[in-house]
């Protein structure tokens, strides 16, 4: 006999796609600003931030009064165990990083499905489940804007903690260019008015051999010229297309030297990396993947090993 999680996930999944999903999401407050969305067409969202060293009873609490048919939870590692409950609805937990050490993935047997950032981890195995499937990282619709016209010399920024690999790869643009670096504190409205301010967009991986992080549909996402190392993997943007590519730091003073004489000369790829970022739109990916959640917790079980008593 299917679990009550199971029950209540197959009544939600056959429910029309015009009806809208209660959805809660948990986490460090930097990843909710980043990656949590508002309300649109499918979607009630609701945020329940967590610290690492707070008591999560009361959150919890709030979570369960809400009611949500589903509870995302992202970096669940970085903060406390939460017992989420049946009355969290069924539950999504999103990993940030790269697989968990043994000691922790014990920790992730509490949610019904995991997803990742990286293709590559899907189906390996995390505690008593396998990874899911794997999403590119959500943007906050409230860091989306427009493309401008450019007809000045372009503001350049980029966001991300400091690495040796960073410095090497930015410590040139930053003294011909003025390159404004982020390192971290900088989240919410005030990084969105940030990025009204600049142009061009510079990722660079934190180690090398190329990533994706956060940081690359972000840029995408505020209408900036997206100029990067290598993507590994690429979540479906071309280079020279949707964003402009370098192998080193010369090539990146040489890409930023070209575009303050002819500012204009990437708008193109400009507009089209913006209109590639709706894939990362978080309102529009999570709305599709809390109903593939539903469907497949509802065709297949909850989570393992944890199934909910049956009656009698």
């Amino acid at each position: 006999m299917p679990s009550p999680s199971a029950r209540r996930a197959a009544s939600l999944a056959t429910r029309s796609n015009g009806v809208p999903r209660r959805v809660a999401f948990v986490g460090p407050a930097v990843w909710l600003d980043g990656c949590a969305p508002e309300a649109a067409p499918g979607l009630i969202p609701e945020t329940f931030p967590i610290s690492a060293g707070q008591k999560v009873a009361q959150a919890v609490a709030d979570l369960h009064a809400f009611g949500p048919d589903a509870t995302v939870v992202l970096d669940p590692l970085s903060i406390p165990p939460l017992g989420l409950g049946e009355d969290a609805g069924v539950s999504l937990g999103v990993l940030v990083g790269g697989m968990p050490a043994a000691t922790d993935a014990k920790r992730l047997d509490a949610f019904d499905r995991l997803v990742s950032f990286r293709p590559a981890l899907t189906g390996r195995q995390a505690g008593r489940q396998s990874l899911w499937r794997a999403i590119p990282p959500p943007v906050s619709d409230a860091l989306f804007g427009e493309p401008r016209p450019l007809h000045h010399s372009p503001r350049v920024m980029s966001v991300g903690r400091s690495t040796p690999h960073r410095e090497k790869l930015l410590l040139p643009a930053k003294h011909h260019h003025d390159l404004f670096q982020v390192l971290h504190g900088v989240s919410g409205e005030p990084l969105a008015a940030l990025l009204r301010d600049y142009d061009v967009g510079v990722y660079v991986s934190p180690e090398p051999g190329g990533g994706f992080g956060q940081q690359v549909g972000l840029h995408l996402a505020a209408g900036q010229l997206l100029v990067t190392d290598s993507l590994a993997p690429a979540h479906g943007l071309e280079r020279d297309i949707d964003y402009v590519h370098f192998k080193d730091a010369g090539e990146l003073v040489a890409i930023l030297d070209r575009l303050g004489r002819f500012p204009e000369m990437h708008q193109r790829v400009r507009v089209r990396g913006r209109m590639k970022a709706e894939q990362y739109r978080s309102s529009r990916l999570f709305a599709r993947v809390v109903q593939d959640l539903l469907a497949d917790v509802s065709a297949f079980g909850e989570r393992a090993g944890h199934a909910d008593p049956e009656p009698g």
